[in-house]
């Protein structure tokens, strides 16, 4: 089913590799990360206003705490960042991982509070080098598995009982669904939940709402996919902009999609690379917060 609700670019969002976008319901702000332009962002939809903070490397995703801090995953590891002051605090460094050949990338927070994240190689990613990782607040990050090209599309079911993880390579395009233990964090019994290799777009980012639907981005396709539990594609949007990276619901009840975009050299409209705003009929889950490690087994 192909549906075209209405569909605007917010003023002032535009980015080169606009990630890892999320809704702050305690702030009530939008927070995303421009990868290549090494920034944070954030978007005020009551006013309109914007904010942009430089960073000193390119980001790959972001979390949400209990304070307002914002946790942002680096080349070298996760930092706590103060939006009021633009301090940032080691938090954690990722092992196995050299800052100068990899950097963070996709992320998300699962719904018992666990961040995990992925890495991918920062030019040649025909070997698959990345990793995919988790921390708790106060705990060392741990590597969980190995063998991907480009870790995309983490999610959690509503019940945090499924997880989900996708490979943007050219040579995969697969979502993978696992068993998702929340108290250790890991992953069992993986299994094929959605391929694009026959879709306009390949996976990026998602998001997951009351349902249970997985919502990808397909990057280079120009459209947001809703696929159900089952594996099946119920709706279809078409987006104005050709490289759409990674949804989030957002806004006091949920029902709006927020999605970021890439502006490559290529860029077909002027949307490409702004945050585009899409009214739904579905609704999100409310964004995780990071939890301390004593409510885990590590």
């Amino acid at each position: 089913m192909v549906r075209q609700p209405a569909i605007r670019a917010l003023p002032d969002t535009q980015c080169q590799v606009g990630e890892g976008i999320l809704w702050c319901p305690h702030r009530q702000l939008l927070f995303w990360v421009d990868i290549t332009g090494c920034a944070l962002l954030s978007h005020d939809l009551a006013n309109g206003r914007g904010q942009r903070w430089p960073l000193p490397d390119q980001p790959g995703c972001i979390a949400l705490t209990h304070t307002d801090e914002i946790i942002i995953a680096m080349p070298d590891g996760l930092y706590g960042f103060e939006p009021a002051d633009g301090a940032m605090r080691l938090l954690a460094s990722t092992p196995g991982t050299d800052p100068e050949t990899h950097r963070a990338n996709d992320g998300a927070t699962s719904r018992s509070g666990r961040f995990v994240f992925g890495t991918i190689a920062r030019g040649d990613r025909s070997a698959p080098s990345g990793c995919l990782y988790d921390w708790a607040e106060g705990a060392d990050v741990q590597r969980r598995m190995r063998g991907f090209h480009i870790v995309n599309g983490l999610a959690f079911s509503p019940d945090d009982r499924t997880a989900y993880l996708s490979d943007s390579y050219q040579t995969v395009q697969t979502i993978w669904a696992f068993d998702h233990d929340a108290a250790t964090g890991i992953f069992t019994n993986r299994r094929e939940f959605f391929t694009t290799k026959e879709c306009a777009g390949r996976p990026d980012g998602a998001c997951i709402d009351t349902d249970g639907c997985y919502w990808m981005a397909g990057v280079g396709g120009s459209e947001i996919l809703r696929i159900t539990p089952g594996g099946k594609v119920d709706l279809r949007i078409e987006l104005p902009v050709k490289w759409p990276s990674k949804p989030c619901f957002g806004g006091p009840d949920l029902r709006t999609l927020y999605v970021t975009s890439l502006r490559l050299p290529d860029a077909p409209t002027y949307m490409d690379g702004f945050v585009i705003e899409i009214e739904t009929e579905h609704q999100g889950i409310p964004e995780p917060v990071v939890q301390p490690r004593n409510r885990f087994k590590i």
